[in-house]
């Protein structure tokens, strides 16, 4: 007996597991599990009991695995007419899809073999309240009555060793806690709307739907659910034997059903038949649509959705009317954007109210108002608009949308440091190590090697800033000057939440305060309250900046710091899918705007790339499909840019934008997105903070929850990143060159996407104009009036001769690193330590590419990203007769690797080989080389 339930279990694990992924959002076309699980809100009641007759489980076994199996294998699979008459017209699944759904049948009749409702669809829809009962064992949704439906097998999922041995499936099943609750949330607005009043909710592909149960006691409303005649018959024995275990307020009745394929609406009635079973158009009514039309044909989903977006404008019907979807809208809409979204309800005179979408489109998340007869919002429709939407074409949003129109560099928040770099770390494979993927963990402080923890020191726009944590671990960003003698802050330290001077020891605590200055208490005669206004006229004489984290990275304000507006920062999308964000840094020796240029060039990464990295392979970016590109201009809430397509009819693979003052973002359907943070540290010097979005799915989230797998992933995509700087930033310091040294023009003759080019110079032309005498470069920290000494004291006093000495033939020339024994002093902060300027480590990381080559295709060392073919130091000079080949005997041919340890380039060079080589040779030739089977590419197989 329990050798038996131990193989159930297991076999209900693997099959729940291997169902929730092969779901239609992650684009293998099954759709069993999509349009059935409905997780609700969390709530925690487990369910002890254990219970199954051995004999029984023998008796399902014999009589339905065999057959299911049998049809699952076979050419024409399980029939689909047992759903849809005109299966023809939807998608069909695979031979996995189809295997997957004998299995989990199976393992679903056995699970039912106790029932004593005599339910035989043991498909789709009964496994929805396993899944349910499983989850709120959990504590994850709140749904304690799916456990209650279940026939006395329904410990197998309700019990507390239930709970170790689905553990792994768990975080398979997030996406479809995120719609219930989308949904859940929507109806709770509508009922409260309503204040008690009777009102109609009409639930499409409900299956073996809770909700009606769950809502009863609590609200007014008239539940309809229409779902095919064998579900709906199922489902009213279901409710039958509940009501008479729970008998209370079983006088409330639960729900009206309506069995019917909803494919025979092609030319409509629908409305018609609700209204046959007493929908009363008369009181305002809510139509929910949970994943059920992905099985709906194009022609019957037409008719349908004409009639519910004109049922509030009938004769004499209550104008109030919403239709959520968490469910497909294709073919009407098949790209995740929410402008498209909204343009495609407009045409059905509806509002938009809320939207998200998941999957390159697969999944709308949608909450939508018909408008009034008169065409204008209902108001039930204002009253469940909590915010205008945002037309953003990412999942993440720009806020500041007043500078895209009314160009400033000013009044605006830029990210200038990952959270962990302000806690004293360097590298972000170390961060990625202690997160242990749990991107929202503090990460402790950490010294230096001489045990010092030193402020983070930077420049943004010139102005020379640091940021040190306070005693609350909350940021502080100050000038990097000290008032007493104006001595670099950055020189300092950080102890116990307070920066102290390098040079006298001031220190400075919470919002940048001074604290303690040691030389008040080298007098005899104290003076507590002369000392505690000296501090104060120090705080005065501070210039401190507003400063926050957000999302994983450190943001300063460019204005007035009382203006600063949080509400403006740049914010994920909420409710979209999770993320795991890979974080690179950049350093470049060119002006931010090159970068920014860079970025937005979609024609280049086919010619310059070529395909030089696997992501970038593996979306097509590669010279011979260049012929291909199309480009489209937009402008969206969030800023301005091209969507790209190959052909004329192809569907967006690439999206790139700008978004002011200093981010290009890029984007597609599928979820992925880049944003590039470009910081404006000096005239000639810019520093990027790449972060790199992949969608969270099963997949990836098992990755990244092995042991290493994160860190590995962040080194592996992170020299990818600086393959790409170090072809980029050659390109550009030549273009620099020419430019600002020998005034070639930016652009003579332009060509396919340098209109996005003339856009951004356009707005970046007049956002300097408004600068103060047309630079925005910060170049004084001079403040008379404050002043004890003034400036420019070396010249004497007068201003003319103080200004002679800056400019000119007799400018002083800036010491970059000055060499100390305590301490030495950086001007130019952020000190460079990342590619393409500081790129000796992942050149040397090169090597290792070459060998798992030759290893793996038997391939000579040749040219690879690096265009320049150079893996030197970067003053050797290139022999081009023989681009890859190293000299021998010469010391400077094995560069140290800088900041971060050879071995984790390595083993990422490694890695990205084994990818890269796994593709080009194909399954069969990587398993013909290694002795195994196996393979993958890219990205692409992570999310």
């Amino acid at each position: 007996m329990g050798k038996c339930v131990l193989i159930i279990l297991s076999l209900a694990r693997l099959s729940l597991g291997f169902q929730l992924i092969t779901s239609p959002p992650l684009r293998f076309g099954f759709h069993e599990i999509s349009s059935s699980l409905r997780i609700h809100r969390p709530y925690r009641r487990p369910h002890p009991h254990l219970y199954v007759k051995e004999e029984r489980l023998r008796g399902v076994l014999n009589s339905v695995v065999d057959d299911r199996l049998e049809k699952a294998l076979s050419p024409r699979g399980v029939d689909a007419s047992d759903d849809f008459d005109e299966f023809a017209e939807v998608d069909e699944q695979n031979i996995f899809g189809q295997f997957s759904d004998a299995v989990t049948g199976s393992i679903f009749s056995i699970l039912h073999s106790g029932d004593d409702c005599g339910i035989k669809d043991s498909s789709k829809n009964l496994r929805v309240l396993w899944v349910r009962a499983l989850l709120n064992n959990y504590g994850e949704i709140k749904d304690d009555i799916a456990g209650k439906l279940l026939p006395n097998t329904s410990g197998l999922v309700t019990s507390n060793y239930s709970k170790k041995l689905f553990q792994p499936i768990r975080k398979f099943a997030e996406w479809i806690a995120s719609r219930t609750s989308f949904i859940d949330g929507t109806l709770d607005e509508f009922l409260a709307f309503n204040s008690g009043s009777p009102c109609n909710v009409v639930l499409f592909g409900s299956g073996y739907d809770t909700r009606a149960l769950r809502y009863r006691s609590h609200s007014n409303a008239n539940f309809y659910e229409v779902d095919l005649p064998e579900v709906v018959e199922g489902k009213a024995k279901l409710y039958d034997n509940y009501l008479s275990k729970y008998p209370d307020g079983v006088d409330k009745k639960t729900s009206e059903f309506l069995g019917v394929d909803l494919n025979k609406y092609g030319e409509g009635g629908l409305v018609g038949e609700l209204k046959s079973i007493g929908l009363d158009p008369n009181l305002p009514t809510l139509f929910v649509w949970e994943a059920v039309l992905f099985y709906v044909n194009e022609k019957p989903k037409r008719e349908i959705f004409k009639e519910l977006y004109n049922f509030n404008k009938q004769e004499g019907a209550n104008p109030n009317s919403a239709v959520v979807f968490t469910d497909s809208l294709k073919p009407f809409v098949d790209v995740p954007f929410t402008s498209e979204t909204d343009a495609f309800f407009k045409k059905l005179d509806a509002d938009l109210i809320e939207h998200r979408s998941r999957w390159g489109g697969a999944v709308h998340f949608a909450t939508t108002c018909p408008r009034d007869p008169k065409g204008t919002s209902s108001d039930l429709g204002l009253a469940l608009k909590k915010e205008d939407l945002v037309m953003s074409y990412t999942p993440t949003q720009n806020f500041n949308k007043h500078i895209i129109d009314n160009p400033s560099l000013d009044n605006a928040w830029y990210a200038v440091a990952y959270t962990w770099q302000i806690s004293g770390y360097d590298s972000p494979i170390e961060a990625a190590w202690l997160r242990d993927g749990d991107y929202s963990k503090e990460l402790p402080l950490k010294n230096d090697k001489d045990g010092i923890l030193k402020p983070f020191a930077f420049k943004l726009w010139n102005e020379p800033m640091v940021i040190y944590r306070d005693a609350t671990g909350s940021p502080v960003c100050v000038t990097d000057v000290c008032p007493h003698r104006s001595a670099p802050l950055s020189m300092g330290t950080v102890e116990d939440g307070e920066l102290k001077c390098f040079y006298h020891g001031w220190a400075f605590g919470e919002k940048g305060e001074c604290t303690d200055i040691p030389t008040q208490r080298a007098v005899s005669n104290q003076n507590p309250e002369g000392d505690a206004k000296v501090r104060q006229r120090v705080s005065d004489c501070q210039r401190r900046h507003a400063v926050v984290e957000h999302e994983g990275m450190v943001w300063v304000w460019k204005g007035e710091l009382l203006s600063a507006d949080p509400t403006l920062l740049p914010s994920k999308r909420e409710g979209d899918m999770e993320t795991q964000p890979i974080e690179t840094i950049l350093d470049y020796n060119v002006d931010y705007s090159y970068i920014i240029e860079n970025n937005l060039d979609s024609p280049h990464l086919f010619y310059l790339h070529d395909g030089s990295v696997p992501p970038i392979e593996s979306i097509g970016m590669m010279n011979k499909n260049l012929p291909d590109l199309r480009l489209r201009p937009f402008k969206d809430d969030c800023g301005f840019g091209h969507m790209g397509r190959f052909g004329d009819t192809g569907r967006v693979k690439k999206l790139l934008r700008f978004d002011p003052p200093n981010v290009v973002r890029h984007g597609g359907v599928s979820g992925f997105e880049e944003e590039f943070h470009i910081i404006p540290i000096a005239p000639g010097r810019a520093r990027v903070l790449l972060r790199q979005h992949l969608p969270k799915g099963p997949i990836l989230s098992t990755i990244t929850s092995l042991p290493g797998m994160l860190p590995f992933l962040t080194a592996l995509v992170n020299n990818w990143n600086y393959h790409i700087a170090l072809e980029d930033g050659a390109v550009m310091q030549g273009q620099s060159h020419l430019i600002e040294d020998l005034n070639a023009p930016r652009m003579q003759v332009g060509g396919l996407g340098d209109d996005l080019m003339s856009r951004y110079w356009a707005w970046r032309r007049e956002a300097h104009e408004k600068s103060p005498d047309g630079n925005p470069w910060f170049n004084t920290l001079n403040d008379v009036s404050r002043a004890s000494i003034a400036t420019g004291t070396t010249y004497g006093d007068s201003q003319d001769v103080i200004k002679l000495a800056r400019s000119g033939p007799n400018k002083i020339v800036n010491v970059e690193k000055s060499l100390g024994i305590k301490q030495a002093y950086i001007q130019e902060t952020p000190e460079a330590k990342y590619a393409p300027m500081n790129g000796q480590g992942y050149l040397s990381a090169l090597y290792w590419d070459d060998v798992v080559k030759k290893l793996f295709q038997g391939l000579e060392p040749a040219g690879t990203m690096l265009k320049t073919n150079k893996l030197g130091t970067f003053d050797d000079p290139v022999d081009a007769t023989s681009p890859r080949e190293r000299p021998k005997n010469r010391k400077e041919t094995t560069p140290t690797v800088q900041h971060v340890g050879n071995i984790g380039f390595a083993t990422a060079a490694v890695g990205w080989a084994l990818l890269e080589n796994a593709s080009a040779l194909g399954v069969e030739g990587l398993a013909e080389r290694l002795g195994v089977g196996g393979g993958g590419r890219g990205m692409e197989i992570l999310s």
